[in-house]
């Protein structure tokens, strides 16, 4: 009995660990097409001032003013059950740079958050800052309203990205994987010979840095979601702010904008074509056939001696 345990052992474990291997890999593969996580583009980086600014007497600059600041865009505080993600940017004219930008570190301490980075350039003439503060998601409408007190606002732009189905998810397949690891790694346990071992082993190991990579998608969407991201641009009483200047054309910047150009055209030709066809069909088959008739009897007329 024992020698046909022995045998029975040796020959079903491997084929029970075949289809666990067969299944990990199918869900793998499924994993990697779903639940991307946030791109990193989105997240909002902290802007940066141009070199020439830090000189004396050089202009600084930034986005031409524009708006009305009594008529702000309106904010709004998380919707309960969601996952939203925050972000705004404004910049606001001040008459003591330092002084407003110390008053907002403190803004976003007292909030419950903290200055994610920050870079000042102070002198006589010029001066400006620009901070990225992280906020409380609950604490963001009000704070933004406090930041615009500051001084005089000048503008404003504001993002709300709902995540709740990429969180949910992430939820579900984090739950599945975690059981998944345990299937694996009860079987590894029970592994008798090397060969078992080996196989199972490297198994476990993939299947844990996928529910690692997970988990880490999961912190980033929960760090996201719980503190919300704003980008201040503090500029003094006396800094000049100009629209963005226009990169210097080049043959390449030419070559793009002339290919532009010709598939825009292209794709003009083709809407009026495309409007054109019915008349055409209803106008030019009967003016052929009309045509096509006349030349015949031309041909029949014989000429008078």
């Amino acid at each position: 009995m024992s020698s046909v345990r022995y045998h029975m052992k040796r020959f079903i474990l491997p084929i029970v660990i075949g289809l666990v291997v067969l299944s990990g890999c199918a869900s793998s593969a499924k994993d990697e097409g779903t639940a991307q996580a946030p791109n990193e583009a989105t997240v909002p980086q902290p802007a940066t001032v141009p070199d020439q600014a830090a000189q004396p007497g050089m202009p600084y600059t930034q986005p031409k003013e524009g708006g009305d600041p009594n008529k702000a865009q309106p904010t709004s505080a998380p919707a309960e059950g969601r996952s939203l993600i925050f972000r705004a940017e404004i910049s606001v004219r001040v008459d003591d740079v330092p002084k407003a930008a110390d008053a907002l570190a403190s803004l976003a301490t007292t909030a419950g958050g903290f200055v994610a980075s920050e870079k000042r350039t102070i002198d006589s003439r010029e001066s400006h800052a620009t901070i990225t503060v992280r906020i409380p998601s609950k604490q963001y409408g009000e704070t933004l309203e406090k930041i615009a007190k500051l001084g005089r606002e000048l503008n404003r732009g504001s993002n709300v990205e709902d995540v709740t189905e990429a969180v949910v998810d992430l939820d579900t397949r984090i739950a599945a994987q975690k059981a998944s690891v345990d299937s694996v790694r009860r079987m590894f346990e029970r592994a008798t010979t090397l060969q078992d071992v080996v196989l199972l082993e490297k198994e476990l190991n993939q299947r844990q840095a996928e529910l690692a990579s997970l988990e880490q998608k999961k912190r980033r969407y929960d760090d996201l979601v719980a503190l919300s991201t704003i980008t201040v641009t503090l500029v003094g009483p006396n800094t000049v702010i100009e629209p963005e200047k226009k990169p210097e054309a080049t043959f390449l910047s030419g070559l793009e904008d002339g290919w532009n150009a010709l598939v825009k055209a292209l794709k003009f030709a083709s809407v009026v074509f495309g409007y054109m066809l019915p008349f055409l069909a209803v106008i030019g088959i009967p003016l052929f056939l009309l045509l096509w008739l006349l030349r015949i009897r031309g041909r029949g007329i014989k000429p008078q001696a």
